[in-house]
């Protein structure tokens, strides 16, 4: 362990400077910092062997400074018999000093990312060298359920905000060395770590290559939301589809990286990314491999219908009722004209409004604080809805289909995909407005084209439905198959084991 700290600390670091490390080059480096503290101590109470410890309050354990690095030095009679600076420092890396987690640092860039990483130096103004001690304290929240992704059956485990916490959690699932997490510190003055997270010998190779290409390209100040990271990754920057899939559940993320995918965790955000994903990635819940295969088929089914339900249905309705009327029947024709007895405006107007209503109170329901985000939905649902239907402002038919329309895009379970549906159908109605049903069809043509020109490192988006080279195309997509019978992993991300173990 200590030879591979060594080796790092040979290795430059970005965007700090290089120099001799010194008491005085790191006070002139850390100047008008006044959470860095300074102190001198002397090698058992041998006042010739005089050195400086220094730190930064608030990232370290002060009761570790104090019963492992600081009394170790000042009470260990071993070292009390040294009579040089190389001699105390091999003795302490030796292990005279109780820490397992130091490193000699020989530069100052070196040197300085270990203390604002959380250590406590040890320099040696002779030898131009310190000593780290890794005692990094850092406050976190506690390992909650997840608040974005309810969980019926299964873990309640959910991702934090510290990047050692999450891998650590990840670990404890998946107990094999085949597991591997690199890191790769971005941002010029964040220093951001950022995991990629993988199966050996599972895992596309030239994917993970890829990753850590275009991770290494970035070239920012710091890194504070994980759209910087997202937008630097994905093959299509103005593609309307997400092409990354977050996720703040455990267990999801490990079941994603079972499957041969690869993972990227950033520090101090508690989401998780998986790449690559396909459409049906975004159909999936954690709950389908919970259930049995039959009723998890079942919902399934469900969310692909509801999915369609979501885009087509307004601009459906406004297409209909504006251009085609000979193809509703005679008394829901008659029921609707009823209905629409005073409404000034015209339907594809009224589709407008209520659309522009529905996302106002989305967002206000998403910005505002939950007990009085929920209170805002409640009220504009129902009072507003039936206040505009009495005041004949609004069609009760208009209502209820963007209401079923709204409820229906609330079954998928990533709310990117879900946002990507709901820009789609402000889409469809404008073209409904135009000619009806026929540039309906070509609206939704255009969808499916710009869908199909998409590819996440080389995957298609619509895989496993298109370019499947006759393989299954329904397996594990409309159609959850049974345990004992899920024994491949999905073949369009091209995995280098085919086959899951025990399958």
């Amino acid at each position: 362990m200590f030879g591979k700290k060594k080796q790092q600390a040979e290795e430059p670091e970005k965007n700090l400077p290089d120099g001799p490390v010194t008491t005085q080059t790191i006070m002139e480096k850390m100047s008008c910092s006044t959470d860095v503290y300074y102190s001198d101590i002397i090698i058992n109470n041998d006042t010739k062997q005089k050195f400086t410890i220094v730190f930064m309050d608030g990232l370290i354990d002060q009761n570790q400074i104090d019963n492992f690095v600081l009394k170790p030095l000042i009470q260990q009679n071993a070292l009390g018999a040294v009579k040089t600076e190389q001699e105390l420092s091999d003795l302490i890396m030796l292990g005279a000093v109780y820490h397992s987690r130091r490193s000699v640092c020989d530069k100052l860039s070196y040197c300085l990312d270990k203390l604002l990483g959380g250590s406590v130096l040890m320099v040696f103004d002779t030898l131009r060298s310190a000593i780290a001690f890794e005692v990094e304290h850092i406050e976190k929240r506690a390992i909650t359920e997840p608040t974005n992704e309810n969980v019926l059956k299964g873990s309640k485990e959910s991702f934090i905000e510290v990047l050692r916490t999450n891998t650590s959690l990840v670990r404890r699932r998946i107990r094999t060395c085949d597991l591997k997490i690199s890191t790769i510190q971005i941002g010029k003055r964040t220093h951001t770590s950022v995991a990629i997270v993988y199966l050996d010998g599972v895992a596309n190779t030239q994917i993970i290559k890829e990753i850590q290409k275009r991770l290494n390209q970035i070239d920012t100040d710091g890194v504070i939301s994980a759209g910087q990271i997202e937008s630097n990754i994905i093959d299509n920057k103005y593609a309307l589809f997400p092409q990354m899939l977050y996720t703040e559940r455990v267990d999801k993320f490990c079941a994603n990286i079972l499957e041969g995918r690869v993972g990227i965790m950033i520090d101090g955000i508690p989401i998780v990314y998986v790449v690559p994903v396909d459409i049906n990635s975004f159909m999936q819940a954690p709950e389908d491999y919970a259930l049995n295969f039959m009723q998890s088929s079942f919902f399934r089914f469900l969310r692909y219908s509801s999915s369609f339900i979501a885009l087509t249905l307004p601009a459906f309705w406004v297409a209909v009722t504006t251009f085609h009327q000979e193809m509703i029947p005679t008394k829901l024709a008659t029921s609707i004209i009823e209905s629409r007895q005073g409404v000034p405006f015209p339907t594809f107007i009224e589709v407008l409004l209520m659309l522009f209503a529905f996302e106002v109170l989305l967002e206000a329901g998403l910005r505002l604080p939950r007990a009085v985000g929920q209170a805002v939905s409640i009220v504009g649902a129902i009072v507003i809805g039936q206040a505009a239907i009495t005041a004949h402002i609004l069609s009760p038919g208009v209502v209820i289909a963007i209401s079923t329309a709204g409820i229906a895009g609330f079954t998928l379970p990533s709310q990117d995909y879900s946002n990507a549906v709901r820009i789609c159908r402000v889409f469809l109605v404008l073209t409904s407005i135009i000619s009806g049903l026929f540039t309906v069809t070509i609206g939704l043509i255009l969808i499916l084209y710009h869908a199909c020109t998409l590819e996440n490192f080389n995957v298609p988006y619509l895989s496993p439905f298109v370019a499947n080279e006759g393989r299954k195309p329904l397996r594990d997509t409309l159609i959850r198959p049974a345990w004992f019978r899920k024994s491949e992993r999905p073949s369009s991300i091209g995995v280098q084991d085919q086959t899951r173990g025990g399958g």
